[in-house]
């Protein structure tokens, strides 16, 4: 077994390095194209945990009518604290409203001059449960809201939300369409390269034959042959996507640097980046497959 495996390795080796040209060009092409699939795999990724981070900081406010008794505002409280998927409920007066808006402009709060906190409508600030911090559920909790006669206006960045997922939505869906051709063409060129190989070396696999060699032992070289080309393609392509990445992070603006310390910019998690290359490897397999089943069908 050990001769065999070590018999397998070198023949591979030896089959990529007389034939080094079109399999260096093979496996070009095979981590450009990985690479454009783990790009929109990245962008999906990150899109993603951004509205994670957006959905777990998600409040809902409705703002109550102008009028409405404060005797009523302590009793519509404690029946809003009682919807499901309600977490926290906070009653924001006028004057909290004018506190806040006046810390958020910080040396410009001289814009509010004039104005009264008394024309600042109330409000409450609902905090959602976890489970509730996607645009299905938000939905329901709104509906719920709406029901009561005291709020004049809900808000809650619904058309952000709704963008933001069909965004996040299209982008995977581009990601798998992308991913499905790109598979069939890694599996055309990586067969192809390998019908070279096979072609080149036809009348040494005819004296094997025989002599009496096995198909597993004729084929198997070139099974490796092609894991090789696809596991090297699938790790040049995280590579180059690393270091795009890093790039990336360098030429920040420093403008923007500090929303991004809320916001980071991650690389692809660890079984990701296995996953793809084990795909990458999968599809060098499977086209060296296909190319030993094209060229030595009579074995």
């Amino acid at each position: 077994m050990t001769f065999f495996l070590q018999y397998v390795m070198r023949r591979a080796f030896q089959n990529m390095m007389g034939n080094l040209f079109p399999n260096l060009i093979t496996i070009g092409i095979i981590a450009v194209s990985i690479l454009i699939f783990s790009t929109f795999t990245l962008l999906a990724f990150n899109l993603t945990n951004f509205l994670k981070i957006w959905e777990d900081k998600i409040e809902v406010i409705a703002y109550l009518k102008r009028g409405t008794p404060s005797s009523e505002v302590e009793p519509l409280l404690d029946r809003t604290r009682l919807l499901e998927g309600v977490e926290i409920v906070r009653y924001v007066s006028p004057y909290d409203a004018m506190n806040f808006m006046e810390t958020k402009l910080g040396g410009q709060k001289n814009l509010l001059q004039g104005i009264q906190p008394a024309l600042l409508p109330p409000s409450f600030e609902i905090q959602l449960k976890k489970d509730y911090r996607n645009p299905a559920k938000i939905d329901e909790v709104v509906g719920h809201l709406r029901e009561t006669a005291q709020f004049e206006e809900i808000q809650y960045g619904q058309e952000w939300v709704d963008a933001f997922s069909a965004l996040v939505h299209t982008l995977r869906l581009t990601q798998w369409i992308l991913g499905g051709l790109l598979l069939i063409a890694i599996v055309f060129i990586t067969s192809n390269t390998l019908q070279l190989t096979i072609s080149s070396r036809r009348e040494e696999i005819e004296v094997m034959h025989w002599v009496g060699a096995g198909p597993g032992f004729i084929r198997v070289p070139f099974y490796v042959e092609g894991l090789i080309q696809g596991l090297l393609g699938g790790g040049l392509a995280i590579l180059f996507l690393y270091l795009l990445h890093q790039g990336l992070l360098l030429h920040i603006p420093p403008s923007m640097q500090a929303w991004l310390a809320k916001v980071p910019i991650l690389f692809l998690p660890p079984e990701t980046i296995a996953w793809i290359l084990l795909g990458g490897t999968v599809l060098g397999f499977f086209g060296s497959f296909v190319a030993s089943t094209r060229v030595l069908r009579y074995k």
